[in-house]
């Protein structure tokens, strides 16, 4: 299925690396004109950070890249230059929102500031998402998912214990808050531009997005006067509730019992039905520790896909901690629902992608291929803007597509 839902809507998209390119994908996905204007002599950071399609490198190789902008349309503009900022002004007289996520000031530096833009489109939805936003005493300070996760407490949060904090492994806010935020701002913004005619401008702080997605820790804080102990996959509220290893090789399974019943149910497989020592919530949460040992060592007889199955069977939360890998080549519900798709690309080949999560009328949103660098060039400039194929050829010349 590809839904056409958002079909008319144009973006003049300099967005790049992480977050950015994931917001403006979602409008793609739904069939928005997304046009990604780019360099090609300072290459978009995805684009040269890989992974890369059989580990060689290729501008037009990155999974990354690709995985973050399916269906848009590439164009290269030296918008250092004269005539390529003329080009990309171009294009935004004929967009309706013009997004980037570069840091404080770029935008100014190369002639395409707000009021410089709405000077040439009155009604343009102005999209900027730097690091802490365009004010304040820090807004000039740059920045990327690991310090956003440092400086928003998520790194705090994750720790496994006092003085060792510890992040999620990835750059969390590139691929969740600050994407999914900056969407709804966009989409709120264009419903009010096509009530009243105006357009605005969103100045979304990504450090503000990502600390509203870290949960309680903030809210506690808040309540409390103080900052919750970390204790890394333990719970200040249930017991047993973490992470166990079980038998072969890095097999695990996370384990979380949320109430009585379901420490009833557990206690009969480990044999502690009758123990008065962990009948209430708080008396198993005073001896985590105790119980972290017996629940480990009834999983070291199991694989992890058994211990989940047997627990599951009487009403307790578990699952087995899986890779990357493993979700791909492996996970029965994933491939029920159709959740991986394949796309063909000139140079990916017939690559692997994360559908959208969701379905819509039972079917998955289908994916179109991520652009090769400067693809579109020649299409957007000569459809779009109308130069003819000979101005093309002479600004081509003259080293504009750069």
């Amino acid at each position: 299925m590809k839904p056409q839902f958002l079909k008319g809507v144009r973006f003049a998209d300099l967005t790049w690396a992480g977050a950015g390119p994931f917001c403006t994908k979602i409008f793609s996905d739904f069939g928005a004109d997304v046009i990604k204007i780019e360099s090609a002599t300072r290459l978009d950071s995805v684009r040269t950070g890989g992974p890369f399609k059989d580990r060689r490198f290729g501008v037009n190789r990155s999974g990354y890249f690709a995985s973050r902008n399916t269906g848009k349309k590439s164009v290269v503009l030296d918008l250092k230059s004269k005539e390529g900022r003329a080009l990309a002004f171009d294009i935004i007289r004929r967009s309706d929102v013009i997004s980037n996520n570069f840091g404080p000031g770029a935008m100014d530096r190369i002639g395409l500031d707000y009021e410089s833009v709405r000077a040439v489109k009155p009604d343009i939805v102005y999209l900027s998402m730097p690091m802490y936003g365009e004010d304040g005493p820090r807004s000039e300070l740059l920045g990327v998912g690991m310090t956003i996760s440092a400086v928003t407490g998520l790194m705090w949060s994750t720790a496994y214990r006092k003085d060792d904090p510890v992040g999620p492994g990835t750059h969390y806010p590139d691929h969740a808050a600050n994407p999914y935020h900056a969407a709804f701002a966009v989409l709120a913004a264009l419903r009010r531009r096509r009530l009243t005619g105006e357009g605005m401008k969103i100045d979304l702080s990504q450090v503000e997005s990502t600390i509203n997605f870290i949960g309680s820790a903030v809210v506690a804080s808040a309540l409390e006067g103080a900052d919750r102990p970390q204790i890394g996959n333990a719970s200040e509220a249930m017991a047993p509730h973490g992470i166990y290893r079980c038998a072969g090789d890095d097999e695990w399974c996370a384990v979380a019992v949320p109430g009585d019943a379901q420490w009833r149910a557990l206690a009969g497989l480990l044999g502690l039905a009758d123990d008065g020592r962990y009948a209430t919530a708080a008396l198993r949460v005073a001896a985590c520790g105790e119980l972290d040992a017996v629940v480990e060592s009834w999983l070291a007889s199991r694989t992890a896909d058994e211990a989940a199955e047997q627990l599951r069977a009487v009403g307790i939360p578990a699952a087995r901690v899986a890779s990357a890998r493993s979700l791909v080549e492996d996970d029965p519900q994933l491939r029920a629902r159709s959740y991986w798709q394949r796309v063909e690309h000139p140079e990916l080949g017939n690559s692997l992608y994360a559908s959208p999560p969701y379905r819509i009328d039972g079917e998955r949103v289908e994916l179109s291929r991520p652009p090769l660098l400067g693809e579109h060039t020649s299409e957007v400039l000569g459809e779009l803007v109308g130069r003819s194929q000979a101005e093309i050829a002479e600004l081509e010349t003259r080293g504009v597509f750069k």
